[in-house]
């Protein structure tokens, strides 16, 4: 069946975009793709210090194991988090935090699966360092943000304990997911995401007001719901049809012409005609879209055991068919849930993880086979970190967590942000102590900053937009300033 959300996406769309000419509309493209890990990933057993005796700190690794409450090998230490060091991908030191070496997740070195054994089970594709994340990020086709949260403002240790304008409801799945989607975390009554306030600019430069700027591929959510634009919403197969319609055989053309005839009635009653016209639209729309996007061939092997890998593919083909479809700017909304792991850590993040790795690597291949590699960022969201500390079985919620952000635009190979020197002390040379305790770490970098990059990437060129975009940008940034708000896009 036709959904509701196909339909009021539709409606919305026909009704407040703007009428277009083609003078007016961008000559290139771009595509932001959000994939957002609900429940809120344990951030720092993806990236992970090594020690090096060049390092100001040589011993960050053991730090890093200290505060994680050491190494459980299965029959010791029951309830340690830390990974071993030697099980880390040790991928190249980042060039911008000179001395310092990092490790990824076993996890991150996943590929796609394409075969499957004689028991019909799939084949693992894990290459280590060269392979999955760990191969993009050794290319520079891939950074990470460090200690990256939703704030207010920039806040202190002393702010914390004096409740000075912080994030309402922190530590919260729903308020923080609210705040990382909404750019506003002073307040739960913000209906707009600034995904969605993002495409509201630009909804006019699309030449097709019957697709949505703003695509999910896991349902309608706020970061993509704009005052004028709401996510038109596609499943692994594409967009929703009304089922049997316009089918080839006589049964089905009957009832295509049943609800044809329904449709093209004349209403005295406007709203029901418009209504009804939408309806009409929301089919068209649906049957268009999906004429255009399922003819695109993709011959990158994507993991079909995954249902991540399957979505991302959908994404590749939804972006290789923007010329068709008359889309220049576009922003896609995928999700990962699972992460919200106080007990059973490590296995939850040996079976999570892989799959964004085999899902990336395969998206940034197909990117670099439509050759959109360097017009489309992708980017991981998720509710927040966790506790750097243990409670025995796995870690709670916290704050400051690190992301990854992938793309031929990104300045790849790189740690931006504040990745602290000392997991077991974490210290910043601005803010000071960031521990609350149990290794919750107050963010250095505000999602404001990164979100403004991302929109001054996609097109934003004044401040009073950018403003309407993130209300608090003028906390973090200046955009008279001159320089990038985080330096990870070129």
């Amino acid at each position: 069946m036709m959904t509701h959300t196909s339909v009021m996406s539709t409606l919305l769309n026909l009704q407040l975009t703007k009428a277009v000419v083609a003078d007016n509309s961008p000559t290139d493209y771009k595509a932001l793709v959000c994939l957002f890990l609900f429940g809120g990933n344990d951030a720092y057993n993806m990236l992970i210090p090594r020690n090096n005796a060049s390092s100001v700190n040589p011993t960050e690794y053991d730090d890093y194991a200290a505060a994680r409450g050491g190494y459980d090998d299965g029959a010791n230490n029951p309830g340690g988090l830390a990974l071993n060091e030697s099980d880390l991908l040790a991928i190249n030191n980042p060039p911008n935090l000179p001395g310092r070496s990092f490790g990824l997740h076993p996890g991150f070195g996943h590929e796609a699966r394409t075969e499957k054994d004689a028991s019909n089970e799939w084949i693992d594709n894990d290459l280590g360092v060269g392979g999955g994340i760990a191969r993009l990020y050794n290319e520079g086709k891939l950074s990470f943000l460090a200690n990256i949260g939703s704030l207010v403002e920039p806040t202190t240790r002393t702010d914390y304990n004096n409740r000075s304008n912080l994030p309402l409801g922190l530590f919260s799945h729903a308020d923080l997911q609210r705040h990382w989607m909404t750019g506003a975390p002073q307040t739960r009554s913000q209906i707009t995401g600034w995904g969605g306030r993002l495409a509201d600019l630009f909804n006019a430069t699309n030449l097709n007001p019957q697709v949505s700027m703003n695509i999910s591929i896991n349902g309608v959510n706020i970061f993509q719901n704009g005052g004028a634009v709401v996510p038109y919403t596609i499943g692994e197969g594409g967009a929703t049809q009304v089922s049997n319609y316009n089918t080839g055989n006589l049964q089905n053309r009957i009832f295509s012409k049943y609800v044809d005839n329904i449709l093209d009635q004349t209403y005295s009653d406007l709203l029901e005609k418009s209504f009804a016209e939408s309806h009409r639209g929301a089919i068209d729309a649906a049957i268009e879209f999906n004429r255009q996007v399922n003819s695109v061939v993709i011959n990158t092997p994507f993991d079909q055991g995954d249902s991540l890998s399957r979505r991302m593919k959908k994404i590749a083909q939804v972006v290789a068919a923007h010329s068709a479809l008359q889309q220049s700017r576009q922003v896609f909304f995928v999700s990962l849930g699972g992460f919200d792991n106080h007990s059973g850590l490590l296995p939850a993040q040996e079976r999570l993880l892989p799959q964004i790795s085999r899902a990336l690597s395969s998206f940034y291949a197909a990117m670099e086979e439509i050759g959109c590699q360097n017009d489309v960022v992708t980017f991981t969201a998720s509710d927040f970190a966790r506790t750097l500390g243990t409670n025995g079985q796995g870690s709670d919620h916290a704050w400051g967590a690190n992301h990854l952000i992938m793309g031929g635009s990104v300045d790849g190979g790189k740690v931006f942000g504040d990745f602290p020197m000392s997991l077991s002390s974490p210290q910043d040379p601005t803010y000071g102590n960031l521990d609350l305790g149990r290794g919750r770490l107050i963010p250095t970098t505000s999602v404001d900053e990164m979100a403004a990059e991302l929109a001054m990437w996609f097109g934003v060129d004044n401040a009073t937009d950018l403003k309407t975009i993130l209300p608090n940008i003028e906390s973090f940034y200046s955009y008279s300033g001159g320089q990038a708000p985080v330096g990870f896009l070129m």
